[in-house]
C-alpha cells in the first residue's frame, strides 16, 4: 500500500467513469503497507477504498473477488467489492490494475488497547473464515511459501551490510527448524494470510470486518492462526499469554484444532516470523521510498519473534497458548 503510483488526471477521470462514481470531492494517498498504492477517494456517490497494484495477476484479483462475494454471501464481516460498469472485478489503468472497495466503518485498535477478549472476538471470526472458505473452489497457491523466503534469504545474505548478512544466515537456521515440525497432513483451505492490526475493524468490542484479503491463498489452515497470533500476540519483547489463549480459545469456539495442528502450530509461528522479518528487510530496510511515501514497519520486532519462539520451542510455545 505504499504511493509507489500517483494516479493523475486522466486516470483519475477514467477511474470513476468506468466504476460510475460520481464526481471527485477528494483523493488521498495512504503510504501504509508494502506492495501497493492504496487511496481514500470520497466522491459526490460515497466514500471508497481504492487499490493500484502493479504486481498482482488477473488471476489473483479474480481469486480475491470470488472469496469476497462467497464472504459477503455469507454475512461474514468482509469488504464490498465495487464492480464496474460492465461488472468486472477490476479495471486495468495507469500501467497496473485497480480495485474499489466500499469504505469501511468502523476503527483500527492500537496493541496498548488489547485484550483477551478482542482476541477471543478475533479468534471466532477466524474460524469462521476457515469454515466458509472451505466451500470456495477457487484455487491459488500461497505466493509467499518456503522456497520463496528462502530465496529471499540467499539473496540478503550476499547483501554488503554484514548485520543483514548474519541475520539473513540466523533466519535460515530458523527456517529449516520451521519447516522440519510443520506438518504435511493437517487441514488446508482458504487463509486470509496478513491478519495485522490495520487489518481488522472494530465497532466496539465486535470485528466489523476483516479486510485486506489479497494475500489470501490455500494453505494450512493453522498458518493463518500462527500469523495472527504472532501480529497480535507479542509485545514488548515477549509473547502474552492472555492474548495468546484468548485468540485459541475463541478460534475453537467455530473450529477445533487437530492433535497434527496442535503439534504443526510452532512450525508455523516460527515461519511466520522469518517470513515477516525477511519481507520487511526487504520491503521497508531496503526501500528507497522517503516517509511520507512508504509508512516503516521495524524488521527487528520480527526478529525477535523469531527468537523467542526459537527459545521456548514447541513445548514452551503449546504451553503459553493453552493447547
Amino acid at each position: 500500500m505504499a504511493l509507489y503510483t500517483q494516479l493523475d488526471a486522466a486516470a483519475l477521470h477514467r477511474l470513476v467513469d468506468a466504476y460510475a462514481l460520481g464526481t471527485v470531492q477528494e483523493l488521498t494517498g495512504i503510504p501504509q503497507g508494502s506492495i501497493n498504492s492504496n487511496f481514500r477517494l470520497v466522491t459526490s456517490a460515497g466514500r471508497y477504498f481504492v487499490r493500484h497494484t502493479t504486481v498482482r495477476s488477473a488471476d489473483d484479483l479474480n481469486f480475491e473477488a470470488g472469496l469476497l462475494a462467497l464472504l459477503n454471501a455469507s454475512h461474514f464481516p468482509s469488504p464490498r467489492l465495487v464492480s464496474t460498469r460492465d461488472g468486472a472485478p477490476f479495471l486495468e489503468l495507469q500501467g497496473g490494475r485497480v480495485v474499489v472497495f466500499a469504505w469501511l466503518e468502523g476503527e483500527e485498535l492500537t496493541r496498548e488497547r488489547l485484550t483477551p477478549e478482542h482476541l477471543e472476538a478475533l479468534g471466532v471470526e477466524l474460524g469462521k473464515l476457515h469454515r466458509v472458505g472451505a466451500s470456495y473452489l477457487g484455487v491459488r497457491a500461497n505466493p509467499y511459501g518456503p522456497e520463496v523466503v528462502r530465496g529471499w534469504l540467499k539473496g540478503l545474505e550476499q547483501h554488503p551490510d554484514a548485520e543483514l548478512s548474519a541475520i539473513a544466515r540466523e533466519l535460515h537456521g530458523h527456517l529449516a527448524r520451521a519447516e522440519s515440525l510443520r506438518g504435511g497432513q493437517e487441514p488446508r483451505g482458504v487463509i486470509h494470510a496478513d491478519i495485522f492490526l490495520d487489518n481488522v475493524k472494530w465497532l466496539g468490542d465486535r470485528v466489523s470486518a476483516l479486510f485486506d484479503f489479497e494475500m489470501a491463498c490455500q494453505d494450512a489452515l493453522t498458518l493463518d492462526v500462527a500469523i495472527t497470533l504472532n501480529a497480535w500476540c507479542f509485545d514488548s519483547g515477549r509473547y502474552r499469554p492472555e492474548l495468546c489463549q484468548g485468540l485459541l480459545r475463541g478460534y475453537q469456539v467455530q473450529r477445533t484444532l487437530l492433535p497434527a495442528e496442535r503439534e504443526s502450530l510452532f512450525g508455523h509461528a516460527l515461519f511466520g516470523a522469518v517470513r515477516y522479518t525477511a519481507s520487511r528487510i526487504r520491503d521497508f530496510h531496503l526501500s528507497g521510498l522517503p516517509p511520507d511515501k512508504l509508512a516503516p514497519k521495524d524488521f527487528r520486532t520480527y526478529l525477535a519473534r523469531a527468537r523467542a519462539l526459537h527459545q521456548m520451542g514447541p513445548e514452551g510455545l503449546r504451553a503459553l497458548v493453552g493447547v
